[in-house]
């Protein structure tokens, strides 16, 4: 009578506690809100930064400039995830100096995969095509936490994504990226470490790490 009792008890407890467990927050696309008329400024390492995002022709145009600085990229939303069809760059060093560069793939490059949530992990990769040469990339990326995060814009409860991007010519980035639904993109870290032309920024400038966190946000 009395194990019966203890077993009846302690298959309870296991219920109770099956329960009590937080149900793991999914996010896919309200991360990546789309708007053509609101803008988001962001403190960066570059000064004051805008970006605006949109449909244009069935893929998402995310455009981010500063004074000495710009960057794009043409995206996809599918149900598995955003995928990139072309980025381009352009930084201006010093006084004279200026480069930039436009990346196109041999396919579209997976870089977030749906759903998202804390201990996610992808991978993947592609051929990156610059100036007429070819190279192989590959993209590894995780959930890292769900945070609270306060910024000159406000607080937001955001996911914190690393994502490591890196070329076989040598150009390495790893990305760490604070998003939230419904607002998208509110902090982010670039930590440069390999060649390319965020390599060439760092080893004329120094930029070893680039910043980004979210000012204001207008809408129109």
């Amino acid at each position: 009578m009395i194990k019966n009792l203890l077993i009846l008890l302690l298959a309870s407890y296991s219920v109770l506690s099956a329960t009590d467990k937080p149900a793991k927050k999914i996010y896919g696309k309200e991360l990546f809100p789309l708007s053509g008329t609101t803008k988001y400024i962001y403190d960066s390492s570059f000064g004051d930064a805008t970006t605006k995002v949109a449909l244009a022709n069935g893929l998402i145009e995310n455009k981010s400039e500063a004074d000495n600085f710009k960057y794009q990229q043409k995206l996809e939303m599918r149900e598995n995830g955003l995928f990139i069809h072309e980025t381009y760059q352009y930084i201006k060093l010093l006084l004279f100096i200026k480069k930039e560069s436009r990346v196109t793939y041999n396919k579209p490059f997976q870089r977030y995969s749906f759903p998202l949530f804390v201990g996610k992990e992808w991978n993947d990769e592609a051929i990156e095509y610059i100036d007429g040469d070819s190279n192989k990339v590959s993209l590894i990326g995780k959930v890292l936490a769900e945070e609270e995060i306060a910024t000159k814009a406000g607080k937001f409860t955001a996911l914190k994504i690393q994502t490591a991007i890196e070329s076989e010519t040598g150009a390495k980035n790893i990305v760490t990226e604070w998003i939230a639904a419904s607002t998208g993109l509110v902090k982010a870290r670039i930590e440069i470490k390999g060649g390319g032309l965020m390599g060439f920024a760092r080893d004329i400038l120094g930029y070893g790490t680039i910043n980004f966190e979210l000012k204001e946000i207008l809408y129109k």
